[in-house]
């Protein structure tokens, strides 16, 4: 059943709405000055500021919601498909970051001119700024609008299509009075409120089993106890391998995520985020200097990949054992005698409309606690039944206006949609005023997305097509006021795309399976003069249609929905292989053999920006500054994160030994990548 809010409850999210507004409206006139305060404050940013703001960002209402489902249906190590992204954020960390800053870009399609030059580079801007401002950045809210579709459908009585209007247009109000300023400040509000919120409920639910607990794995359920133990006998209820949901690296015979697919992940799968995507350039953009810049995206690995998992982890360990996964298929329909009941199952968190054939008038069907008489729509009779309390398989009764009672069966009551389960265990187990705390807390992520995504696609809209292409001579205030406008229409078109969108997990997928291919070529242009805005379209192209076509024909749903397209299924880590190496052999051989670039241009770039490595040997003398040093740093990188990501986890799951281990090793490393940091350069705004 549906919690109830308290006055309470209502009081802490209310406050919360009035703070960012009230945010929008103090930098509501430094916004306005220009095109630069308006999408990079100014380039003041400290790193700890700009930082925290990515991750805000990346704490979207979706995460905890997509985590709690992965972890029902491939245990922890199905996480795998976003902490691989990890190597990217350290890369470009080290590799990407400081460049970034140097080059003094607004946004990322920007850099194409002056990386490149002539026709092929302007058209390539324009492309890729509606292609990232419109295509990939109304695709990512959509997934975070339809996660907010589903927390709506727990807690508030009104239709979910009233609350998300509410919350987007805060988010957008506070966006276009305040610009980026009011964004990356109230960020830091939201990444505190978020993280407080998740490991309040994480703690809340972890006495309620009366500790973490220990279990014996499959070998007996004697030592169970706390939360594992609860976790190992639900797995063993239900047919499931305990070391498929606790490991962290899966096994090679892992049912859903086989090593083949973790192994391509950690190759593959973080390609598109190597050299920062865009609302993380517009934040290195706005750092002080080039050492901030650095050291806000060091920040923001470890805060992304490390520290934030665990309480949503937690929780959707948790949620196995309150909502169990079923054991077994469930039948499509009951039947007794002449009467049909379609289907055998239904959602304990929504309820649902069951179709009875054979059935009365007058007659009621009876599942759990609620009973529902049978209404005709003129072809067939239904029942119409609300959320239920509890998981289980009572059995289905229909009871006939004489009093005569017919048993169909047992009828199957789950969580169909499993991430539904965050919001369910926020509902079921936190009290009054936490409850309000922890549901501010994803509204407060779910605007930390959407103020940086609607801020950032206007500036690829502004910077990138109008600025450049149709009035280059606008006045700053006239720029400003588009900007305003753009976020809005952002905002609208986000919100249609969610409507396609039934499963968060699926649309990740899609977006990494899209950016194996995507991301081979921006990386490589930064440190391989030879590559040309003609090989970048060719990758654009390529992956593009490859990656659509996988979706379209040859996986099982669209994103999440049916598939009428639907032919056979490939999976995942093959349609990631298979896109990534289509990429390449598109973009090398145009690089190699088509047209190049222009000695001027490149020297240009090399000056303004200062790549490092062999690949610029030919144009630059600073592209004799060794790279090694860099790599070293990524390397580290990769130790200090994974080695907190698992020490961390390993404590949480009583290895203590193993824990204590991995943390000593991230913190050496933490010392030796920070006295290895950059310079601190006066970097000019």
């Amino acid at each position: 059943m549906r919690p109830t809010l308290h006055l309470l409850d209502w009081t802490v999210i209310a406050a919360y709405g009035v703070f960012v507004l009230a945010t929008g409206v103090f930098f509501a006139k430094k916004a306005s000055k220009d095109v630069d305060s308006f999408f990079v404050g100014d380039r003041k940013l400290p790193w700890w500021i700009a930082g925290t703001s990515i991750v805000a960002t990346t704490f979207a209402a979706d995460t905890p919601l997509a985590v709690t489902g992965i972890i029902a249906s491939d245990g922890i190590s199905g996480n795998w498909i976003w902490w691989a992204w990890a190597i990217a954020h350290l890369i470009a960390t080290f590799l990407f970051a400081a460049m970034w800053r140097r080059s003094g870009v607004i946004t990322d399609a920007e850099i194409t001119e002056l990386r490149y030059s002539g026709p092929a580079a302007a058209k390539l801007r324009v492309i890729k700024a509606l292609y990232f401002g419109i295509f990939i950045n109304c695709l990512t809210m959509a997934w975070v609008i339809a996660a907010m579709v589903k927390i709506s459908q727990a807690f508030f009585d009104v239709p979910a299509w009233q609350v998300i209007i509410a919350c987007v247009a805060v988010a957008v109000a506070y966006t276009i009075l305040g610009g980026f300023q009011s964004v990356v400040i109230t960020d830091l509000l939201q990444f505190a409120l978020g993280m407080l919120g998740a490991i309040v409920l994480a703690v809340i639910v972890v006495m309620h089993f009366g500790g973490m607990g220990t279990t014996a794995g499959d070998a007996g359920a004697s030592s169970d106890t706390g939360l594992l133990g609860a976790v190992a006998q639900s797995a063993r209820n239900t047919g499931h391998a305990l070391e498929d949901t606790l490991n962290f690296i899966p096994a090679v015979d892992h049912p859903t995520m086989p090593l083949v697919a973790f192994l391509v992940l950690l190759g593959f799968g973080w390609w598109r985020y190597a050299e920062g995507n865009g609302y993380v350039v517009q934040r290195l953009a706005a750092c002080k200097n080039e050492a901030h810049a650095e050291a806000s995206s060091l920040w923001f690995a470890i805060a992304h990949n490390a520290l934030r998992p665990w309480p949503w982890i937690v929780v959707g360990l948790a949620a196995l054992v309150v909502y169990p996964r079923v054991s077994g298929e469930i039948p499509k329909e009951l039947i007794a005698g002449d009467t049909t009941i379609k289907p055998a199952s239904i959602d304990v968190a929504t309820g649902g409309t069951l179709t009875i054939k054979g059935g009365k008038p007058g007659d009621v069907l009876s599942v759990a606690e609620q009973s529902v008489p049978f209404i005709s729509d003129g072809q067939a009779w239904t029942a119409t039944f609300g959320p239920f309390k509890e998981s289980g398989t009572p059995h289905a009764i229909i009871t006939s206006q004489e009093g005569v009672r017919r048993d169909l069966g047992a009828l199957t009551v789950t969580l169909l949609d499993r991430e539904m389960a965050y919001p369910l265990m926020m509902g079921q187990f936190l009290p009054v005023g936490l409850l309000g705390l922890v549901i501010a807390s994803l509204l407060a992520a779910f605007m930390s997305t959407i103020d940086t995504h609607t801020n950032w696609g206007a500036s690829y809209l502004i910077q990138d097509v109008y600025r450049r292409f149709v009035a280059p001579d606008a006045s700053e205030a006239r720029c400003v006021l588009l900007s305003r406008w753009c976020v809005v229409g952002i905002a609208v078109v986000a919100g249609l795309t969610a409507l396609i969108i039934a499963n968060i997990a699926e649309v990740w997928r899609f977006l990494i399976t899209l950016g194996a291919g995507l991301g081979s070529v921006t990386a490589a242009r930064w440190y391989w003069s030879r590559v040309t805005p003609h090989a970048e379209l060719a990758a654009l192209a390529v992956t593009t249609v490859v990656a659509v076509v996988f979706q379209m024909f040859f996986t099982a749903t669209l994103f999440g929905g049916p598939n009428p397209f639907f032919v056979v299924d490939i999976p995942s880590w093959a349609q990631i292989l298979i896109v990534a190496g289509s990429s390449l052999a598109a973009w090398v051989p145009v690089a190699l053999f088509g047209p190049s670039n222009p000695p001027e241009t490149l020297q240009a770039f090399a000056a303004k920006v200062r790549p490092s490595g062999p690949g610029w040997r030919d144009v630059a003398s600073s592209s004799q500054t060794p790279l090694w040093p860099a790599i070293l740093k990524v390397i580290g990188g990769c130790g200090l994160v994974y080695g907190s990501l698992f020490g961390i986890g390993h404590l949480l799951l009583g290895r203590y030994l193993e824990g204590v281990a991995w943390l000593l090793m991230a913190s050496l490393l933490l010392f030796v990548v920070l006295r290895r940091a950059v310079p601190n350069p006066a970097t000019p705004p």
